[in-house]
């Protein structure tokens, strides 16, 4: 199961790495990355526009807003790949991700009745204890007695983390897109 955990952290933070030396992102390389990413992000929207798929605005808003989190994490991975780069990068990508989560949730609970709203309260609470219970269990697996030890332990910890943000925005997204059909 690790020698898995392993092979997976490698192709998710950057096969294309190797022979380079890591360094911790400069001002100018975040400058870099967001231009890149922008540009990337509206090339992606303007291609989504011209397809099938041009009458479908909250598909091409949130294809296009995860798009950005995931760009912007790999091409920081590319810059900065050692064990805290990556933890970094993750932990990023998860305050976008909730900023996102935010963002739909907003949606969808405007979008419903006043009484339909506090399921979706409700649903929300339920899925922060679940959360915040999720993420004391991963710290605890964290500990040497458990994970054997190592540095690469922070990054899976941090990848749950992100995981677990992740999932909840896609399944308010598609809460919301099949409300909207």
């Amino acid at each position: 199961m690790k020698t898995l955990q392993i092979i997976l952290i490698t192709l998710t933070f950057g096969l294309n790495c190797f022979g380079q030396t890591p360094r911790q992102l400069t001002k100018a390389d975040s400058t870099q990355i967001e231009t890149e990413v922008e540009m990337k992000s509206q090339n992606l929207k303007d291609s989504l526009l011209k397809s099938d798929l041009k009458d479908d605005n909250l598909y091409i808003e949130f294809i296009t807003d995860t798009f950005r989190i995931e760009q912007r994490q790999r091409l920081k991975l590319d810059i900065d790949y050692s064990t805290n780069g990556m933890v970094i990068s993750t932990l990023d990508a998860n305050r976008e991700y909730d900023k996102l989560l935010n963002k739909y949730y907003q949606l969808l609970l405007s979008s419903l009745n006043e009484e339909d709203k506090e399921i979706l309260k409700k649903s929300q609470r339920n899925w922060i204890d679940f959360r915040d219970s999720e993420l004391e269990l991963n710290r605890v697996l964290m500990n040497d007695y458990y994970s054997g030890g190592g540095t690469i332990q922070r990054v899976f910890a941090a990848a749950r983390v992100l995981e677990i943000t992740r999932d909840r925005v896609i399944e308010l997204y598609r809460y919301l897109n099949r409300k909207m059909k």
